[in-house]
């Protein structure tokens, strides 16, 4: 009896058990279904701010203008431009390219890339087969010389005795001066060459100016001809240099030719030249779209010498008429360009604007303002995002 009573005891506290916790998760689930958030608090107005469809009024007493600078639209002016990228180049007019007027091979360079010649100095040296043609040229014409002066003094002698008339003197005249002029001839052809009095098979291609060797591309044992059309050689006076830059067509665009320009370069620290320029290109490069604009510089002491890196900037005259602000004036999505223009005290309204390109901080605007507007300069950005924050 007393082991039934203890079994009977258990299982009835296990139902108790199962029926409290039951009870318990049940109104935790009804609790939990009935539970609400609370909303968050409604964020203050501003103080003092006024929102339009395309603009904003503030009070005087709103924060906002705190962060706010107002400035007026001015007259541009003459200006310079960032410094871009150039780089040095020889002044072809003052550049000599030389080639090989006969075909051969060469012997012998007597010059490296990159050193001082003087007018007549031995650039390279070229064996050659035509030389013999050009020396039998040149013998056959003054034989002919010979035969034709020979000739007008038999005629001359007959015609003084009355056996020829005097016109076939005149006839033997013209035949001597005929060969007289192709001997000429010859002899140009032949001393063009600069063929070496020791050899006869040989000639050497000379300097014409005092310069450097700027450009070689000719060795020992290369074959070259007149059919070839890129120069063998180049001398440059490097007295003067052309530096060129290539600036975006839309920033070429105020550099006229005449204009002042700036030169500095990384390699010469502290050394800054100025120049004109001399040549603003036509032509638009079809694949980097930019303008060629060219400065020509003064070089005495060789400071520039080609291919270094340099910059330049340009001075820009200001069109008649054209205002400019500061470029932190600018809002700009990508496609439309505005301004705050303030209308009235605190009444600012956004202005729809266009606009040059960025120089120096400032910004020419063609179409939108007048002089003696008042604009947001400082803290339009953010009178924008509280406009977009409130619609």
């Amino acid at each position: 009896m007393n082991t039934k009573s203890t079994t009977t005891n258990g299982k009835l506290k296990g139902l108790i058990g199962i029926g409290g916790a039951i009870a318990i998760s049940t109104v935790s689930v009804i609790a939990a279904a009935s539970f609400q958030r609370p909303p968050p608090p409604v964020p203050a107005k501003p103080i003092g701010v006024v929102y339009h469809e395309d603009g904003i009024d503030l009070s005087s007493e709103s924060p906002a203008w705190k962060v706010l600078k107002l400035g007026q639209v001015e007259l541009a002016q003459d200006r310079w431009t960032d410094a871009v990228p150039a780089r040095v180049k020889i002044n072809e007019s003052r550049a000599n390219k030389l080639g090989a007027p006969l075909a051969g091979r060469v012997i012998k360079t007597h010059v490296e890339l990159g050193e001082a010649v003087a007018a007549g100095d031995p650039l390279f040296s070229v064996a050659s087969r035509d030389i013999a043609e050009l020396r039998a040229e040149l013998n056959l014409a003054d034989l002919e010389v010979s035969v034709a002066k020979a000739n007008l003094a038999r005629v001359q002698a007959m015609v003084k005795a009355g056996a020829l008339p005097a016109k076939k003197e005149v006839a033997a005249r013209q035949e001597h001066q005929k060969a007289v002029l192709a001997r000429r001839l010859a002899a140009a052809k032949l001393g063009a060459t600069k063929v070496n009095e020791d050899s006869h098979s040989e000639y050497t291609v000379q300097s014409p100016i005092d310069g450097f060797l700027v450009k070689k591309r000719v060795t020992s044992g290369q074959e070259v001809g007149p059919e070839v059309l890129e120069s063998l050689a180049t001398v440059a006076d490097l007295t003067t240099v052309w530096v060129v830059a290539d600036l975006f067509e839309a920033d070429a665009v105020d550099v006229v030719v005449g204009a002042k320009a700036e030169i500095t370069s990384p390699s010469l620290p502290g050394v800054k030249m100025e120049g004109k320029v001399d040549m603003v290109s036509s032509v638009v490069d079809p694949s980097r779209h930019t303008v060629p604009i060219r400065v020509s510089l003064e070089n005495p002491e060789g400071l520039l010498r080609p291919n270094i890196y340099a910059n330049v900037r340009f001075e820009t005259k200001a069109k008649k008429g054209l205002v400019e602000i500061p470029a932190s004036a600018l809002l700009s999505d990508g496609t439309v360009q505005s301004v705050f223009i303030e209308k009235s005290t605190g009444v600012f309204k956004k202005q729809p604007i266009v606009a040059g390109s960025v120089r120096g901080g400032i910004l020419p605007v063609f179409e939108g303002l007048e002089v003696g507007d008042t604009i947001v300069v400082e803290g339009a950005i953010l009178l924008h995002n509280a406009m977009a924050l409130a619609q």
